[in-house]
């Protein structure tokens, strides 16, 4: 069993699941999809423009443009919270606190 995990295979507290990160893109990549970009926002515009694309790619279209273009709407959090939130410090902290 790898050495972040307990003997049930949880991990252990304060170890990380992926001590490595997420791999890097590498820069070729990122280039050649930078390159690709201009291509990629005129095939975006020709399907939403295109009546004979059908209307859920050109809704999609449609909905990737106004995302880039201004940000993705917010998203509300929907929920009856009555609760109260209870900080316990200890150690240090806690006599830091006092």
């Amino acid at each position: 069993m790898p050495g972040n995990r307990d003997k049930t295979g949880k991990f252990q507290k304060g170890k990380s699941g992926n001590p490595s990160g997420r791999p890097k893109v590498p820069e070729g990549v990122k280039k050649m999809l930078k390159e690709a970009t201009p291509e990629a926002a005129k095939l975006l515009i020709e399907t939403v423009t295109n009546e004979n694309a059908g209307m859920n790619f050109r809704l999609d279209a449609a909905k990737e443009i106004l995302n880039r273009v201004y940000g993705k709407a917010a998203q509300p959090i929907d929920g009856d919270f009555d609760t109260t939130l209870r900080v316990v410090l200890e150690g240090e902290l806690k006599d830091y606190a006092e």
